[in-house]
């Protein structure tokens, strides 16, 4: 009964994992599937004639690219392989042949990529002769994670919830070198609601960054800490992506050895750390009570045998975007970007056969490259975008929106300057729903800004014509398109996107999506949209009005 009392305390006296859940506030989103025209067809100010650079995106110019793409040399352009580096080389001559200057890395056209993917080869941890097992006892994020084979600890101090800080510290004298901690997340709160780290009803920064803690505890020379989950069930379901082993993540290239700021750090239940306090649990509860108290917290030393295993895998591999850029006329103005976007990657060469990917995505590829030739030619022509226009064919994207992701984490221009992103992928085909090529799906362009929404509308109604169709534009469409393609990264750093699409078909993600079947006519006219599109963001004179969350 003692022991189940002392456990119960120290449950009570731990705060919530505060740190381990993102939240994000939710607005209930309005559905967007119908077609709202513009106001006005003529906008409220004057823009230069984007026509004749528009008239220059051709059926002809889609395909001299796309048959190259999607061509057997190329074996599918699988990210990683011969095959993607071969493309990016090519469209990197093919902004080159334009005049395009180059934005990437060292004065090249290529942003490198490198994504990085861990499996657990044995993970596990054992106190005494119990066995406790990963994503039920305890969880660990893989990327704060440094891989060691079998880790024994004979020692274990506990330092209340870790905090080092001038105000107010948990660790005392307590030499920790060499030896495990075990601390509770957030910080001391009394009884009236008054945080002991600030003296006031407010939070400090230790409750809401636990690498914070794992830093001190590092510097201090601990060997591994564990942090008390109460709600262990809960965050192993918010964070389970974090905690995920098996999809590719961006790994920084400047900086790889991030994982040196960290100590491998546990995650555990409320039983497992009782397992390992053991005969001092006791002890442990009354310092929490005289903590929360205020009346002097001293750290608990433990003795006792444990096991700790996080033997990883880890695979990687390099891709890279491609980018070309032109340069903003206007002084002020050319500190801003507006980015166009699609992926070049496809699935590669599976059981001996190409996964050509014509449609997915050489079609909106192709459309890239005859944008960035059309805003290079009304540069070289004195009448170019007043804004700068970054042209980017990314990689990874089937292997999970990495190659645009990678450019938001580490973007080469900063991303409170970047306006939009309009995204091409997939504009090459017809679907079942429609008779003819002259249509569109139009995704994404009201999600944030309705100013970008009445934009691309106003110029489809005067250059291209075509039906809008803003079936998937739908928050309830179960496809879910939005979340699925590259300008999504782009979305959910708050910067405007639309999507262009031409829906999927039975080639979608087979060996028989091949060029000849493209509609080149069709993809040219929608690229001509999203150009139309950029041309107006790129001239006016201030930025899209981002008003929706």
């Amino acid at each position: 009964m003692k022991l189940n009392i002392a456990l119960s305390i120290l449950c009570l006296s731990a705060t919530p994992l505060l740190a381990q859940v993102n939240t994000t506030p939710s607005d209930t989103i309005e559905p967007t599937n119908i077609r709202r025209k513009p106001k006005s067809l003529k906008p409220p100010y004057e823009l230069p004639d984007p026509i004749p650079f528009g008239n220059t995106i051709t059926a002809e110019g889609i395909k001299e690219v796309l048959f190259v793409l999607a061509s057997d040399s190329l074996k599918g352009r699988e990210t990683g392989e011969e095959g993607q580096r071969k493309a990016a080389d090519f469209l990197a001559s093919c902004m080159k042949k334009a005049g395009i200057p180059p934005a990437g890395d060292r004065g090249t056209y290529f942003q490198p990529i490198l994504l990085e993917r861990n499996s657990w080869k044995n993970i596990g941890v054992k106190v005494g002769d119990a066995d406790f097992k990963s994503r039920e006892d305890f969880y660990v994020y893989p990327a704060y994670t440094n891989s060691v084979s079998q880790q024994k600890i004979k020692e274990v101090v506990f330092v209340g919830y870790g905090i080092d800080d001038p105000q107010y510290s948990d660790y005392g004298k307590a030499d920790i070198a060499g030896k495990a901690v075990i601390m509770y997340d957030g910080e001391p709160i009394n009884d009236k609601g008054i945080s002991l780290v600030t003296g006031t009803e407010f939070r400090s920064s230790w409750s809401l960054n636990w690498k914070k803690k794992v830093e001190v505890a590092k510097a201090k020379g601990a060997a591994v800490v564990f942090i008390v989950d109460p709600a262990i069930a809960e965050n192993l379901k918010k964070n389970r992506k974090m905690i995920s082993t098996y999809s590719w993540t961006p790994v920084d290239v400047s900086a790889y050895d991030k994982l040196t700021k960290y100590v491998n750090t546990l995650f555990i239940s409320p039983a497992m750390a009782s397992s390992i306090f053991g005969s001092k649990t006791d002890d442990v509860a009354e310092a929490m009570a005289n903590l929360k108290k205020g009346s002097g917290f001293k750290p608990v030393k433990i003795k006792n045998k444990l096991e700790v295993t996080l033997e990883k895998e880890t695979s990687q591999l390099t891709g890279s975007n491609v980018i070309g850029f032109i340069e903003g006329s206007d002084p002020e103005l050319k500190k801003e970007v507006v980015v166009v976007t699609a992926h070049y990657d496809h699935l590669g060469n599976v059981d001996d056969r190409i996964y050509y990917g014509a449609d997915d995505n050489a079609s909106g590829s192709s459309g890239v490259v005859e944008i960035a030739r059309a805003f290079a030619e009304a540069k070289q022509k004195g009448v170019g975008p007043k804004r700068s226009v970054l042209c980017m064919l990314v990689s990874g994207e089937e292997k999970g929106l990495l190659g645009s992701r990678y450019y938001v984490d580490f973007p080469l221009f900063p991303l409170k300057k970047t306006v939009v992103d309009i995204n091409i992928d997939m504009i090459g085909r017809i679907d079942d729903r429609h008779k003819d090529g002259n249509y569109v799906y139009v995704i994404g362009s009201d999600r944030l800004s309705t100013e970008l929404h009445d934009i691309q509308e106003r110029n489809n109604a005067v250059y291209t014509k075509m039906e809008l169709d803003y079936k998937y534009n739908d928050p309830n469409d179960p496809n879910h398109y939005y979340e699925r393609s590259d300008h999504y990264n782009f979305a959910e750093r708050g910067i405007p996107s639309v999507f262009y699409f031409n829906g999927t078909h039975a080639d979608y993600h087979k060996a028989t999506d091949t060029p000849d079947k493209i509609n080149c006519e069709a993809a040219a006219k929608r690229a001509q949209l999203a150009f139309y599109t950029a041309w107006e963001i790129a001239n006016r004179p201030r930025q899209l009005i981002i008003d929706k969350k």
